[in-house]
């Protein structure tokens, strides 16, 4: 199962205590994911979603308040791979006053002859019926990528108003949404890590909110080590250059001049230079008797790496 599929699974298990709650989850259900369809030459009243627990929760809380006016259907797909579908279809309800009543109730007025959705503003006072609103929102329309992954949430609305006004009701938590227009929908999305965490707050998928702060503190427990070894890589790579050199111009100088005529201080840290090729210059340090600072034994290789220099322009 996917990450989102956890979440709505969650989701759909919430109690809604508060009668107002409830009504505004459907409401966020019905706004985002009712959409017009042709089928058989006949237009449709439909909500169709991937995830079974989804489906039985919006045929579920419809029944209650319009008895017989949906009915559902499922069929498999192969398109990416094969799943099922689901299909709630709403055409009903709209030759029932009760569901005339309660799509005028949520803010809709549908037109099938016209394949039209007209959609007047819903406005939500209570805090605990907005988190409701978008909870049912993101039921209907809503993905979380896997956060294994990558960070990104997104909102597909067939309708720019419903867009702007689910906008408008995650910036009241201060989240930060975006949008942007793909194809005829217009999509709401976030990316950053954090903002999907507020937003898994704000619906209260607090299970789901859990497992991606896991992932999360996972995630950059793995970059920092990432960035350790990367740069002990690189620090190692760096060591291994400047000894290869240091050895190549102690070489020279010994073929010319000789080791043994060098400078006390010089005729040791070259020694210890051609024993110990892959020591730093702080472990080089550390060998000598009496012991010698990073600093100063980079100063005696400079001045060994003077001396082959010097010998090389006379050797010319």
């Amino acid at each position: 199962m996917s990450f989102s599929s956890d979440i709505k699974d969650e989701l759909c298990r919430l109690h809604n205590e508060k009668p107002c709650c409830a009504f505004h989850e459907l409401a966020g259900i019905l706004r985002t994911g009712l959409i017009i369809r042709e089928i058989g030459k006949k237009n449709h009243l439909l909500f169709i979603t991937e995830h079974a627990s989804v489906s039985r929760t919006v045929y579920s809380r419809v029944k209650e308040m319009v008895p017989d006016g949906v009915e559902i259907s499922g069929e498999k797909t192969t398109r990416f791979k094969r799943h099922m579908v689901y299909r709630l279809d709403f055409t009903g309800i709209t030759e029932r006053n009760d569901g005339i009543r309660l799509l005028d109730s949520v803010g809709m007025n549908v037109n099938l002859p016209q394949q039209k959705v007209e959609y007047t503003k819903l406005d939500i006072k209570n805090k605990c019926c907005i988190r409701a609103y978008l909870r049912g929102g993101f039921l209907a329309v809503g993905s979380v990528s896997n956060p294994d992954k990558s960070y990104h949430i997104e909102l597909s609305f067939i309708n720019g108003l419903i867009a702007d006004e689910f906008m408008s009701y995650m910036e009241f938590f201060e989240l930060k949404p975006r949008i942007i227009q793909r194809k005829n929908y217009d999509i709401v999305y976030m990316k950053e890590g954090q903002d999907i965490v507020d937003f898994l707050n704000v619906i209260n998928a607090h299970n789901a909110l859990l497992e991606m702060e896991n992932i999360r503190i996972l995630k950059d427990m793995r970059n920092q080590v990432n960035r350790i070894v990367n740069c002990e890589t690189a620090n190692l790579e760096k060591t291994v250059n400047a000894s290869l050199k240091q050895v190549s111009y102690i070489k020279y100088i010994d073929e010319r001049i000789g080791i043994e005529n060098l400078p006390e201080g010089l005729k040791e840290i070259a020694r210890l230079r051609m024993e110990n090729p892959e020591a730093s210059l702080s472990e080089l340090g550390k060998m000598l008797k009496p012991e010698l600072g990073k600093s100063g034994v980079n100063h005696r290789m400079r001045k060994l790496q003077q001396i082959a220099t010097d010998l090389m322009e006379k050797g010319k």
